[in-house]
């Protein structure tokens, strides 16, 4: 699962689904449809969208799970295996995450990888929370940064919540080989609605400047849609 998929997650599941104990396991079903395969500003399929679903055990601070992806349009497959422990210090939050990454589409050792993922992010003013993501990945044995700003509005009654946000990358090989510098721009709102006691409607709009990593693999800038369900039991 690519990181900027991953910010999105987080933001969704922060607010969507009300916690449940911490003596019980707790199980989350994520379906979703993206109309592009946008991550770190790219595109990564030559046409078309992409359907997934994220399946995830918790308990306390522990969550593993499994992402598959399928595009609507071409032949793509995408496993990916991960566990990821969350902490908080006084007004910071953050996860450690390990991530299995699998194309099923194409037989080979280059098709899979191991990526140590990592955040923080300041909690403590809803309307303003500053952010940082890194992940690290071992076959390529490269980096990537995202720092971004986020605010959550949410209604009186906390069923709906409204995230704006914006963040800018770096990238160190991961997204273009030997490039270190600008990777994207990239601003966006999501919308988590509460519809049942344990199921949420997540909508997200979202837009990309490409950067001078990204333009010189003649990438453009990059508009796109998701729409999915969180489902938690």
């Amino acid at each position: 699962m690519r990181i900027s998929i991953k910010f999105f997650s987080i933001i969704f599941l922060m607010t969507a689904i009300p916690c449940q104990s911490d003596e019980t396991f707790d199980f989350s079903v994520n379906p979703s449809w993206d109309n592009r395969y946008v991550t770190e500003g790219a595109d990564n399929l030559d046409s078309g969208g992409l359907f997934s679903i994220d399946l995830a055990l918790s308990k306390n601070a522990f969550s593993f799970g499994l992402w598959l992806a399928k595009g609507d349009s071409e032949d793509y497959k995408e496993l990916d295996l991960y566990v990821e422990y969350a902490f908080s210090i006084s007004d910071l939050e953050g996860y450690l995450s390990l991530a299995h990454l699998i194309l099923p589409s194409e037989a080979s050792d280059e098709d899979r990888d191991n990526e140590i993922g990592f955040g923080l992010s300041y909690s403590s003013l809803h309307w303003l929370q500053p952010g940082i993501d890194y992940v690290w990945a071992s076959e390529q044995k490269s980096g990537y940064i995202e720092f971004s700003l986020h605010s959550e509005l949410i209604e009186d009654d906390s069923r709906y919540q409204l995230t704006p946000y914006v963040l800018r990358s770096y990238d160190f090989g991961y997204v273009s080989d030997g490039y270190d510098g600008i990777n994207h721009t990239e601003i966006g709102m999501a919308l988590s609605a509460l519809i049942s006691t344990n199921t949420s409607l997540e909508i997200g709009l979202h837009h990309s400047w490409a950067g001078q990593n990204l333009k010189r693999d003649d990438l453009d800038d990059e508009s796109w849609i998701n729409i999915g369900l969180n489902i938690g039991f």
